[in-house]
């Protein structure tokens, strides 16, 4: 018998990309972010919201795939809002 893994829903990924916009506009909106700080806080808000394992690590993962990269200079806000985006709009 084969163990299936948990897979992570659309609303799983939307739920943690509204969280981490919401804490990057929260402030200090005016600081520049970085790839290690956007990796940080959606592992971040993935632990805090649907805790460790398989599943929390599938979620992980699959934030990431939608989250984009931060390939220039971009402020706190500014990727608030590119997350908010991501997510299917602002809320």
């Amino acid at each position: 018998m084969t163990e299936t893994q948990p897979t992570s829903t659309a609303a799983d990924v939307r739920e943690i990309l509204l969280a981490v916009a919401d804490e990057l506009a929260d402030g200090p909106y005016y600081r520049m972010i970085n790839e290690a700080e956007r990796l940080a806080l959606i592992f971040n808000e993935v632990t805090l919201l649907h805790g460790n394992g398989v599943a929390a690590l599938n979620l992980d993962l699959a934030v990431r795939e939608v989250a984009p990269p931060i390939e220039w200079e971009l402020t706190r806000a500014e990727y608030s809002l590119i997350l908010r985006r991501a997510a299917g709009g602002a809320q």
